[in-house]
């Protein structure tokens, strides 16, 4: 089984994708196999399109070059890192289609409800691993920050991707180099592990 690697930052020399290399650094350092999907260099059409709106629910990808993709996250992945740069408390519009694109032709009806559906993919472990120039959560309460978290979570479960664990690396621009290479070092760690 594989890790699948999701980026979405469109600066090839950003601290998101030495995050990467750090998790590769890790993964190949335990022979573990990996993929990784960079949005912005695959030119990744974030656009969800009616036709793929139309088959919410079937289960069914109409785009072919959405087809590999669904396969890996269907076949080979157990677990998937999802990693960006926060935009005004978000993830990138990028990383956002890409998970419309792609999602929503994995879900399954199954109910009456029009919100009973189940994932056809299942995904042992998720991470998502965001950075922020600032402390976007200071902004507000901690109990939002809890609430923000839970939500994501519940989500992403409905999605087929579970025992996701959100990891933030907040204040670039006020880390010294130091704390910064030692974060890297612990993504190292934490995906070398067996």
């Amino acid at each position: 089984m594989k890790t699948v690697i999701v980026i979405a930052n469109p600066k090839d020399k950003s601290y998101n994708h030495a995050i990467v290399d750090s998790i590769v650094s890790g993964l190949e350092s335990k022979n573990k196999e990996y993929v990784i999907w960079d949005l912005y260099k695959m030119n990744f059409n974030p656009v969800l399109e009616q036709e793929e709106f139309e088959q919410f629910g079937y289960g069914k990808i109409t785009h072919p070059e959405l087809v590999d993709m669904i396969n890996t996250l269907s076949n080979e992945a157990e677990q998937i890192i999802f990693v960006y740069p926060l935009f005004y408390f978000d993830m990138p519009a990028i990383l956002k289609g890409f998970f419309d694109r792609i999602f929503i032709g994995t879900l399954i009806k199954d109910g009456l409800s029009p919100i009973d559906w189940k994932p056809s993919i299942d995904i042992d472990k998720t991470f998502i691993i965001q950075t922020s120039l600032g402390d976007n959560w200071s902004l507000s309460k901690s109990i939002a920050k809890e609430l923000y978290d839970k939500m994501s979570k519940s989500l992403l479960d409905k999605l087929g991707l579970f025992n996701t664990e959100v990891i933030h690396f907040k204040n670039i621009l006020l880390t010294t180099q130091e704390q910064r290479v030692e974060f890297l070092d612990q993504m190292k760690e934490k995906f070398a592990l067996d």
